[in-house]
């Protein structure tokens, strides 16, 4: 009887492990979004590893951390057991194949160049955990909103400085589709590039409609040289009004960052 009630019960465990998500997974995130992802599908609990710069939602600062995500901590990641690694597909890096040789699960996802591929890594990400469901509802709710064109027809030409120095994005940045996105045309968007540094005299030259800052302040801005004569100073169009984490990074937060962008172009597109 005792033989036959610990079988009952190891496959009692068995099938529930088999059909519940709780039971799915020990993950390692080797990316600030991919973090943010997999907690906004539920499974912040399956993590057991996430890199140093994971610091959202607040849960995944108690989280082990494995290192830098293009020099993650090998050893301390094999030290988890996870079941599985999600990693970016970095040309030239041989971390996920360090990892498999090491017999580890990993998924290496491809870089986000539109908002569309922000879906696909959701969609990745889902199907390692078994989370599709979810998947498909968070995807739907990230769409909410984003096709609604605005009243008018103008589409301000932006200047996006991601960081000090005339750090910016191309054409192969992500951000530059969520530019479009909001209503708006990146004027470098006809750069072949991700992210780059411009000079300022090639934004003074351009001088774009409005002005995106992700740090600093538009007094800053303002008083640089020359900028005083550009149409987006003039008209008080210098936006600093996004939260930069959320708008910096391919994950769920960024459709938010989107809207708020898309309000505020709209709200002066037609002055």
């Amino acid at each position: 009887m005792k033989i036959s009630a610990l079988v009952f019960l190891a496959v009692c465990a068995f099938l529930f492990c088999s059909v519940s998500p709780a039971c799915a997974k020990r993950a390692v995130s080797l990316m600030p979004s991919y973090t943010e992802i997999i907690f906004e599908l539920g499974a912040g609990t399956e993590l057991v590893g996430v890199s140093n710069f994971c610091d959202w939602p607040p849960g995944a600062r108690a989280i082990e951390k494995v290192g830098d995500y293009l020099r993650p901590n090998l050893e301390k990641i094999y030290s988890l057991t996870p079941d599985i690694v999600f990693a970016g597909a970095w040309q030239g890096s041989s971390v996920a194949q360090d990892l498999r040789n090491a017999g580890i699960k990993v998924v290496e996802l491809p870089e986000e160049r539109r908002i569309e591929d922000i879906y696909r890594t959701i969609e990745l990400i889902a199907a390692g955990l078994g989370r599709e469901k979810v998947a498909a509802a968070l995807i739907k709710k990230m769409k909410t909103g984003l096709k609604s064109k605005p009243a008018g027809s103008f589409r301000p030409s932006v200047y996006l400085e991601i960081d000090e120095g005339g750090w910016t994005a191309g054409k192969r940045s992500f951000l530059s589709d969520a530019i479009a996105k909001a209503w708006g045309r990146n004027i470098f968007a006809g750069e072949d590039k991700g992210y780059f540094q411009v000079s300022w005299e090639a934004v003074v030259k351009k001088d774009p409609d409005a002005v995106i800052m992700l740090s600093g302040s538009a007094s800053d801005f303002s008083r640089r040289p020359m900028a005083a004569g550009l149409k987006a100073v003039k008209n008080g169009r210098v936006f600093t009004g996004l939260d930069r984490d959320a708008f910096s990074r391919p994950g769920p937060r960024l459709l938010d960052e989107v809207r708020k962008l898309k309000a505020w172009l709209n709200e002066r597109g037609n002055d």
